[in-house]
């Protein structure tokens, strides 16, 4: 599967301020180069806009074997995109029915657009087959201009975060083709517009297993003050403190509420099963308060799309990023890097040489097969 995503818009003040503006600059990557190829390609494919006049459904949507009197159309536009492979001996299909092969490319197609894998011609499909191919020019253009926007990487190694890709791509070196990443899916921000996650780059300096969760104050006003109101014994439950400017802890009573609210007391979560963090934390400081974390709601990972965070970045597989990150330290083991995710305390390791982390929004990304995906627009951001 993928690929290097692609980039961008950065606060590039925040990363220049986090680095050297030395390095191996993202452009150098094979996959901004597969990216600007294709560019001509789908040019070419948008001079012809017949392509995706495709006629309305005539029901909700279409199984394998349905027939549908855009079948000729639907077989033409995927040939030309190249999910149909063209067999120039094999008769054309006369039937107007999603027939297997029809099935096995759109299969193709959703697997390319971020949809349900599940050979149904639905809505969502449908309104991707429709969309006009001079929309992916423009989603092309616009990843390729947040790309070039990105800062160098100073550092050995390198994490790109592709936000409407629910993806996290971890590379040995800045020449790292895609058999070598390293790719996890991850929960990003909701789509409600102040829990998106923010574009910026900053360095991964350390990790913490079994970490504390520090509630945001937003997230405690919100929502878990009125739970705490409503039920007196919801904070105890679920392993919450509240504490003082000076870190002393107070009763979980009134005042403690009402300081809480005014801003001068605060809620944390021990670490245990169910810490919001899960058993280790990536930490790569940075204004916003982003970073990567573990989580106990697995079934997350579960979802096609998934932007359900409060802005953070959850992970799916924390031990496999915890070994990539301390592969330099030879003391971490996978076994150790297990225990500690299970440990009774806060436990900090320092990295041996920090890792660039990018959080990019590309909505188009070229993989090395020829291939582009095309990602649908999360938070609104493309022209």
């Amino acid at each position: 599967m993928p690929v290097l995503l692609a980039g961008a818009m950065l606060p590039l003040a925040d990363a220049a301020a986090a680095a050297p503006a030395t390095g191996i600059s993202p452009q150098t990557l094979s996959h901004f180069r597969l990216l600007e190829q294709a560019l001509p390609r789908y040019e070419e494919l948008a001079r012809r806009p017949a392509l995706t006049a495709l006629p309305p459904l005539p029901a909700k949507s279409l199984k394998p074997g349905e027939p549908y009197s855009g079948a000729a159309r639907l077989r033409e536009l995927l040939t030309a995109l190249g999910d149909l492979p063209a067999d120039p001996v094999a008769p054309v299909a006369a039937d107007d029915t999603l027939d297997e092969s029809l099935v096995a490319a759109l299969e193709v197609f959703q697997e390319r657009h971020g949809l349900d894998v599940d050979g149904v011609l639905g809505r969502d499909t449908w309104q991707a087959l429709t969309t006009p191919l001079m929309q992916r020019v423009r989603q092309i253009q616009s990843t390729l201009r947040r790309w070039r926007e990105l800062p160098p990487n100073p550092y050995r190694r390198a994490i790109f975060i592709n936000i409407p890709r629910f993806r996290l791509y971890a590379l040995p070196d800045m020449a790292s083709a895609e058999a070598a990443l390293l790719q996890i899916d991850v929960v990003v921000g909701s789509a409600v517009r102040n829990m998106h996650t923010p574009t910026f780059a900053a360095d991964l300096t350390h990790v913490i297993f079994r970490p504390y969760w520090d509630v945001p104050q937003g997230i405690a006003r919100r929502e878990l003050l009125p739970k705490a109101r409503r039920d007196a014994g919801y904070l105890d439950r679920n392993h919450y403190e509240i504490l003082d400017g000076a870190g002393r802890r107070l009763p979980h009573d009134a005042a403690s509420l009402a300081a809480v609210e005014a801003g001068s007391a605060r809620i944390r979560q021990r670490p245990g099963p169910d810490n919001a963090l899960g058993g280790v934390k990536f930490v790569m400081p940075n204004p916003h308060n982003v970073y990567l974390h573990d989580t106990p709601a697995r079934d997350l990972f579960t979802h096609t799309r998934r932007a359900y965070s409060h802005g953070c970045i959850r992970v799916s597989d924390p031990a496999a990023l915890a070994r990539f990150v301390l592969q330099d330290d030879p003391q971490w083991t996978p076994e150790r890097i297990a225990a500690a995710m299970q440990g009774n305390a806060p436990l900090r390791v320092d990295l041996r040489e920090p890792v660039r982390v990018y959080l990019v929004y590309g909505t188009a990304i070229a993989r090395e097969d020829g291939s582009v995906l095309f990602l649908q627009d999360l938070y609104g951001l493309e022209p």
